[in-house]
C-alpha cells in the first residue's frame, strides 16, 4: 500500500514530543500504521515547493524538515519530470533534490526588462517596443475597469506595446506573490463568468456543442468548461498530470474552500496529483481535502482522502 502524507502531517509527525496528549497519541498511532513493512511513503517535489517558500521566509529550520521527511520516507520520490509522459517513482537524496529547486528559484527574472537583457542594457530589441503607441480608445476603455486598472497600471500612464508586455509579465508574478491581488483576480474572474449566465448566445452554444439537455441548468463547472484554455498536449507530456491539476483549479475558483494563496492552491492540487497515484492520501487541511475528494470524484480516481484521525478508514494492509 502506498500512502501520501500532506506536508502538514509531516509536520505534526516531527514535532510529535511536543503535542498534546491526545494528538500525541494519534500520531503515535499513525507512525504505528506507516511503520508497517507492506507501506510506502513517497515525497515529491510539491512538498519542496511548500519547504522552498518556509526557507524564504525562515531557513534555520529546513534542515531538520528535511531529515524529518528523509526518515519517513527513505528517499523514495515521486516527480513529473517536464517532458516525461509518466511521473517517476526513483530513490533521490532530498537534500540534493532541495538545493536543485533553491538554484532554480534564483533563475526567474523580476522583470521584462532582465528577461531580455542578456548583457545588451539599453540596446535590447525589447525596447523597440517603446516606440510604438497603443490605440487611445483601447487605453480609455480599460481605464474604465478596476481591476484593469490593476493589472495595467503602466499601460495606462505610458501607453505603449513596451508597457502592455511589462504589465503582462508583472501580472503572472503578482498572482504568486501578491495574495490580495490574486483574491481580486479570482473576483473578478468569477464575476466575469457569472455573467455569462444571462447571456442568451452563451447559453446555446454552450448546450449546442457541449450536447446538453434543454432542461439542464447551467452551471459554473459547465461555463469554465466551455471556455477554458486548451492545453497544448505534446506528444511526451502527461495528460493525466493536467486533468486532476486543471479540475482541481476549477474547483477553487468556485469559491468554496477556496485557497487565497495561488502558489499553496497549485501546490495543493500537484499534491492531488501525485496523491492520484497512491492508495491513500493524508491530509489535516480542508481546504485541500475537500478540493482533492472532489477532483477524484470526477476524475473517477480511487484514491481515499483522510485526515490523520480516520486511519481506521484504511483497510486490506
Amino acid at each position: 500500500m502506498i500512502i501520501y502524507l500532506d506536508l502538514n502531517i509531516f509536520d505534526r509527525i516531527e514535532k510529535i514530543d511536543l503535542l498534546e496528549e491526545n494528538e500525541k497519541n494519534e500520531y503515535l498511532q499513525l507512525l504505528d500504521l506507516i511503520s508497517n513493512d507492506n507501506i510506502e511513503l513517497p515525497y515529491s517535489n510539491a512538498h519542496l515547493n511548500d519547504l522552498l517558500r518556509g526557507w524564504k521566509k525562515n531557513p534555520n529550520y529546513i534542515d531538520g524538515h528535511l531529515k524529518n521527511i528523509k526518515k519517513i520516507t527513505k528517499d523514495l520520490c515521486i516527480c513529473q519530470y517536464w517532458g516525461e509522459k509518466k511521473v517517476w517513482w526513483h530513490k533521490r537524496n532530498i537534500f540534493e533534490f532541495f538545493n536543485s529547486k533553491k538554484d532554480e528559484a534564483d533563475i526567474f527574472d523580476e522583470t521584462l526588462d532582465e528577461m531580455f537583457d542578456f548583457g545588451l542594457g539599453d540596446k535590447s530589441p525589447i525596447h523597440l517596443t517603446k516606440k510604438f503607441p497603443l490605440p487611445n480608445e483601447w487605453v480609455s476603455q480599460i481605464k474604465k475597469d478596476k481591476f484593469a486598472q490593476l493589472m495595467f497600471p503602466t499601460t495606462i500612464e505610458q501607453k505603449s506595446l513596451y508597457n502592455l508586455f511589462a504589465d503582462l509579465y508583472n501580472f503572472q508574478i503578482k498572482l504568486k506573490s501578491d495574495y490580495s491581488f490574486y483574491k481580486a483576480f479570482k473576483a473578478q474572474l468569477s464575476k466575469n463568468i457569472s455573467s455569462l449566465k444571462g447571456n442568451k448566445d452563451v447559453v446555446n452554444y454552450i448546450r449546442n456543442n457541449d450536447q446538453a439537455p434543454n432542461n439542464l441548468k447551467l452551471d459554473f463547472s459547465s461555463i469554465v468548461d466551455a471556455y477554458k484554455p486548451k492545453f497544448e498536449i505534446k506528444e511526451n507530456d502527461n495528460e493525466s498530470y493536467y486533468k486532476v491539476i486543471e479540475t482541481f483549479y476549477k474547483l477553487d475558483l468556485q469559491g468554496y474552500k477556496t485557497d487565497s494563496n495561488f502558489n499553496n492552491m497549485f501546490d495543493d492540487g500537484l499534491h492531488t496529483f501525485y496523491a492520484s497515484h497512491c492508495d491513500v492520501f493524508i491530509t489535516n487541511d480542508d481546504r485541500c481535502k475537500y478540493k482533492a475528494e472532489q477532483t477524484f470524484s470526477k476524475l473517477n480516481i480511487k484514491t481515499l482522502v483522510i485526515k490523520s484521525n480516520e486511519i481506521d478508514k484504511i483497510t486490506n494492509l
